[in-house]
C-alpha cells in the first residue's frame, strides 16, 4: 500500500501481514498483474492496452489453472485481475496474464489479500495520477460488470470489485476525496462560471492537451457550444454545434462568445487589445489565459476585460490537491475496515458452502427413512412403530459419523473437535469427565 503524501516517512508503518491460515482459501487464490502511470507514461500506458479488454480477459481465462479473469484498462491503468483453481496456481495465472498483456515492462504482481487492498485503493482513487479521481469508479464497475456478463467473473473477483465499489462509493459520500477540481479543464470551467456564469458559446483557442482538456470538460459539465480557434483545424474540440475557425479569424470567432480561453504554444501575445475591440468583445466575457509565455497581452490584462492568469488556475487546483490529501487518512482506514470485512465475509462463503452440503446429506437421509417409512405404513405396519422406527433410524443416520469420529478423536486425545461439537450443538456436558 502508498502511504498518504502527508504523512512523514519516518511515520509510516508497515502493516503487519496476516498469517495464511488467517486468510481464506479463495482470497489466496487471487492474483493481479498490473501496469500503471507509476512506472509508464500515458502513451506508454496506451500502447500497452490491449483494443480488446475482454478478449485479452478471455485469453486469460482459457488457462485451464484460471476460474476468473478481469482486465481493467484506463488512461492511468492495464491490469489484470484473476483468481485460480488453488493458491498454488496463480504463478500460472499470473504467466497467462503476462502473455495476454504483452509481456511489458514495469509490470508488477500482487496475490492474495494485497490484490483486494489494491484494488479498494483504485476504487477510492488512491491509486490514481489525480489523487481521488472520480472517474476511475464507474470505469472498474463497468468493467467487472461486463466482465460478469461474459461468464468471465462471478466468483471471489466479482465479490473483491462489489466491496470496492461500494467502500469507493462511501468515501466518496463520506469525505473530501474528490472534492474540488484538481484538472486543467473543470478548474477552468469553475473559473468561468464564477466569473460570469454558464456560457451558451465558448471559445477555445489552441487544439494541444489543455485546450482539450476545457473543451471535453464543458462539453461534460454544460450544455453549451464549443468553438476552437486553431492555426490548422481541430475537429476534435468543438462540440456537434461548434465551429472551426482559423486563427487569422480570431476577431471574428471572438464576437458574441460569453467566455474565451486560450491555450495555445504561440512564443508571442495572440489575443491583443485590437484583437479584443475589433469584434467588440463585452468586457465582462471572462478570457482563461492557460498559456505559457502568456496568450493574452499586457494591455488586456489592464483593461477592464476580466481575465484569468494560469497561476489562478493552479491555486484553485493546488486547494483542491490539499483538501483530497488531507482526506487520505481517513479513506486508508475506511479501507482497512472494507479489507477485514471482506475477508470475514470470505470466511462466511465457505461455511455456506459447508452448510448446503451438511443440509443437502441431511434432506438425502431424510428422504430416504421418509420412503422406507411410507412403505411400511403402505404394507400395514402400525403407525406409531413406523414413527418410533423413523425417529430412530433418522437420529442414527444423521449422528452415526460424527458419533465414530468424536470417538476417534476422544482415544487420540482430540480434544480440538471434541470442543467444536459442544459449539456446535451448544451441549451442556458438565460433570461428564
Amino acid at each position: 500500500m502508498h502511504a498518504p503524501d502527508s504523512v512523514p516517512p519516518d511515520a509510516r508503518t508497515e502493516p503487519e501481514p496476516s498469517p495464511v491460515a488467517a486468510v481464506p482459501k479463495s482470497v489466496r487464490r487471487l492474483a493481479c498483474y498490473r501496469i500503471d502511470h507509476e512506472s509508464r507514461s500515458t502513451g506508454e500506458l496506451g500502447a500497452v492496452a490491449p483494443d480488446d479488454p475482454l478478449a485479452a480477459a478471455r485469453r486469460i481465462a482459457a488457462h485451464d489453472r484460471v476460474t476468473e479473469a478481469v482486465v481493467l484498462s484506463t488512461c492511468n491503468r492495464v491490469e489484470a485481475y484473476l483468481s485460480t483453481r488453488t493458491p498454488a496456481d496463480r504463478d500460472a495465472g499470473l504467466d497467462a496474464a503476462r502473455e495476454a498483456l504483452g509481456d511489458p515492462d514495469g509490470a508488477r504482481t500482487e496475490t492474495e489479500l494485497a490484490v483486494a487492498e489494491h484494488l479498494f485503493r483504485v476504487a477510492c482513487g488512491l491509486e490514481s495520477a489525480v489523487i481521488g479521481e472520480a472517474h476511475v469508479l464507474g470505469q472498474l464497475r463497468r468493467t467487472f460488470d461486463a466482465a460478469l456478463e461474459a461468464d468471465l467473473a462471478g466468483g471471489v473477483v466479482t465479490r473483491a470489485a462489489d466491496a470496492a465499489v461500494s467502500v469507493g462509493r462511501r468515501c466518496r459520500d463520506e469525505t473530501d476525496i474528490d472534492e474540488g477540481t484538481v484538472g486543467y479543464g473543470s478548474a477552468t470551467c469553475e473559473a468561468i462560471a464564477d466569473a460570469g456564469g454558464v456560457p451558451d458559446r465558448l471559445v477555445v483557442v489552441g487544439a494541444g492537451e489543455m485546450a482539450t482538456e476545457v473543451a471535453s470538460a464543458a462539453g461534460h459539465r454544460w450544455d453549451c457550444r464549443v468553438d476552437a480557434v486553431n492555426r490548422s483545424a481541430a475537429p476534435q474540440l468543438p462540440t456537434e454545434d461548434g465551429r472551426y475557425w482559423p486563427l487569422e479569424a480570431l476577431e471574428a470567432a471572438l464576437a458574441d462568445a460569453d467566455a474565451i480561453v486560450t491555450a495555445t504554444g504561440a512564443p508571442n501575445p495572440v489575443v491583443t487589445l485590437e484583437t479584443i475591440q475589433g469584434e467588440g468583445v463585452d468586457p465582462g466575457t471572462p478570457v482563461v489565459d492557460l498559456a505559457t509565455p502568456p496568450d493574452v497581452a499586457k494591455p488586456v490584462r489592464r483593461s477592464a476585460v476580466q481575465v484569468v492568469a494560469l497561476d489562478a488556475i493552479q491555486r484553485r487546483i493546488e486547494a483542491a490537491v490539499a483538501g483530497r490529501r488531507a482526506a487520505v487518512p481517513a479513506v486508508e482506514d475506511a479501507i482497512t475496515d472494507a479489507v477485514a470485512a471482506f475477508v470475514d465475509r470470505e470466511r462466511e462463503n465457505r461455511a455456506e458452502d459447508t452448510l448446503r452440503e451438511l443440509h443437502r446429506t441431511a434432506a438425502a437421509v431424510r428422504e430416504s427413512e421418509l420412503e422406507r417409512a411410507r412403505d411400511r405404513l403402505a404394507s400395514g405396519a402400525d403407525a406409531e412403530a413406523v414413527l418410533e422406527d423413523f425417529a430412530s433410524a433418522l437420529t442414527g443416520s444423521l449422528l452415526g459419523t460424527p458419533t465414530e469420529r468424536l470417538r476417534a478423536a476422544a482415544r487420540d486425545g482430540d480434544d480440538a473437535v471434541i470442543e467444536a461439537t459442544h459449539q456446535l450443538f451448544d451441549l451442556d456436558c458438565e460433570g461428564s469427565e
